[in-house]
């Protein structure tokens, strides 16, 4: 293990060939603290992650967690894996803050701090006070609330439409009766609301506002969400208004210099980036191999996590002419210099014979058939008989944001990436039998089998993860009873903004949260 300084990592990165900074601890853990410009890899997803998001091998890469210890450990991994300029920082970030070094908060953060840029530039912003006097007054507003549909159905501004913020051009303009009518975009909170209602002014529409704050804002005003379905999605089709799309789409491609590449070129681009900006159901039913899941709309919250090589080329895909344009611009905003658009999309990849994958499994695990071959996997109805006569412990190794968010009754909480360094606490006699559970059971196979390399003789994993025990219908458990975690870790492992449960956001905390981001364009090296 090549251990280097917070001097020799600041040298390193000012290099013409700066190294991927992985901080491998959990992403509540980096939520709460991180070195600028690292890129989060919890050491219990390497495996699964590690090539899609640095695809060459021969890269140099600095770890880091708290203290060095998980580093030294997912180092010996990235070498198995064939990483061969992988370094450690010495001490971690504990050292590095104590050098008085900048450390931030946040995930998220540079597209977050873009955000607040494009808001200094001049997006109008209405209060939900404002827009609750507007709809008094009967006045015609659209809303549109571009987050997930996850994120939609637990709360929303009442009345607003589910339009995700990929979808803003094609769909937006089929639900006015001009181009002139008054559109207000909201989010969670700041980001994707603002970048949202810059988009479609930058497509031709005048009159599109941001709701200040979004979704917090409304609730820190007094009023309620709606849950559930609402007015969903929009009826009307896209193509109502293809000509306006289109010509919106060709005078952005011809601004913003968007290149395009043919299939045949793009698989000779080694190593690069394909990046998938339509919604997760069309990724999951048939996306090119090794492609990464980013819709457009979560493209500047999200890519922190997957594009730890800014230099690397970036192709977009879509099977529409449309959404890939507008990603590859934003891309080229958040400083990439390399970005193409499929030329085609998934049709003219599938024309020449070229086939493609399907669901959200990476192809290929590292270790994974090793894994399963050493410990056994363990059916949900036959964990519940033996969970029921007291006969094992389960330790559920995923992020404490998804144990907190659900997880099997008297199942502990114990990530992967910690597992040599609390199981013992938690379960002293390597007699016991033990289950590791987690949402497919990728990471639980290979947690299983480093249990069993450390003597737990009886370690298997939960087949299927939580999601098949709730498919046999067994119950789950909501709360952080069983993880030694604070609320605001699992919050920021969790991610998404919480309005009720055992992970919901309080009033200070999105107080916090809304001053926080608002500083950002300030702050931010």
């Amino acid at each position: 293990m090549h251990e280097i300084d917070a001097a020799e990592l600041e040298r390193l990165r000012a290099s013409e060939r700066p190294p991927v900074l992985l901080d491998v601890r959990e992403r509540g853990e980096f939520a709460l603290g991180q070195i600028p410009g690292a890129t989060p890899l919890p050491r219990g997803l390497i495996e699964l992650r590690l090539p899609t998001v640095v695809p060459d091998p021969g890269w140099p890469l600095v770890l880091y967690c708290n203290d060095g210890r998980r580093s030294a450990l997912a180092a010996a991994t990235l070498a198995a894996m064939g990483y061969r300029d992988a370094r450690v920082l010495a001490g971690g970030l504990d050292v590095w803050r104590a050098s008085g070094r900048l450390v931030i908060e946040g995930w998220g953060v540079p597209g977050k701090a873009y955000g607040e840029r494009v808001a200094a530039a001049g997006v109008p912003q209405v209060t939900a006070e404002e827009l609750a006097a507007r709809r008094a007054r009967g006045e015609p507003l659209t809303v549109v609330d571009v987050r997930t549909e996850e994120e939609y159905l637990r709360g929303h501004v009442p009345d607003a439409y589910h339009v995700p913020g990929g979808q803003l051009v094609r769909e937006v303009p089929a639900l006015l009766d001009r181009p002139d009518a008054p559109v207000v975009v909201s989010c969670a909170g700041r980001t994707r609301g603002i970048l949202g209602a810059a988009l479609l002014r930058e497509a031709g529409l005048p009159n599109v506002q941001a709701l200040l704050n979004g979704a917090m804002g409304w609730r820190l005003a007094g009023y309620a969400l709606e849950e559930g379905p609402g007015r969903g999605r929009p009826a009307v089709a896209p193509e109502t208004h293809a000509d306006w799309t289109a010509a919106a789409t060709a005078r952005l491609s011809r601004d913003a210099g968007i290149r395009f590449v043919a299939p045949d070129t793009l698989q000779t681009r080694q190593p690069h980036y394909v990046v998938d900006v339509r919604l997760p159901e069309e990724y999951r039913a048939g996306h090119l191999p090794g492609a990464i899941a980013l819709p457009a709309g979560q493209l500047a919250l999200h890519y922190e996590n997957w594009l730890a090589i800014p230099s690397l080329p970036v192709v977009v895909v879509a099977d529409d002419p449309v959404r890939p344009v507008w990603a590859a611009a934003l891309l080229q905003r958040l400083g990439f210099a390399d970005v193409r658009v499929l030329a085609g999309g998934i049709a003219a990849w599938t024309a020449d014979g070229q086939a493609l994958a399907t669901g959200d499994a990476p192809p290929t695990v590292f270790g994974l058939a090793a894994a399963q071959q050493a410990a056994p996997a363990i059916a949900p109805p036959a964990l519940a008989d033996a969970l029921r006569a007291g006969r094992v412990a389960v330790l559920d190794v995923r992020g404490s944001g998804e144990f907190g968010m659900g997880h099997l009754p008297g199942a502990r909480w114990l990530a992967r990436g910690k597992l040599e360094f609390g199981i013992a606490a938690l379960v002293p006699d390597r007699a016991t039998s033990v289950v590791t559970v987690c949402d497919t059971g990728l990471r639980a196979a290979l947690a299983a089998a480093t249990l069993r390399g450390l003597g737990y003789g009886d370690a298997r994993y939960l087949a299927g993860g939580v999601p098949a025990w709730r498919a046999a219908g067994l119950p789950v458990v909501e709360g952080l009873d069983g993880a030694d975690v604070s609320v605001a870790e699992a919050q920021g492992d969790f991610g998404h903004t919480l309005w009720s449960g055992p992970l919901q956001r309080t009033r200070t905390d999105m107080e916090n949260y809304l001053t926080w981001e608002e500083n950002l364009v300030k702050e931010q090296p």
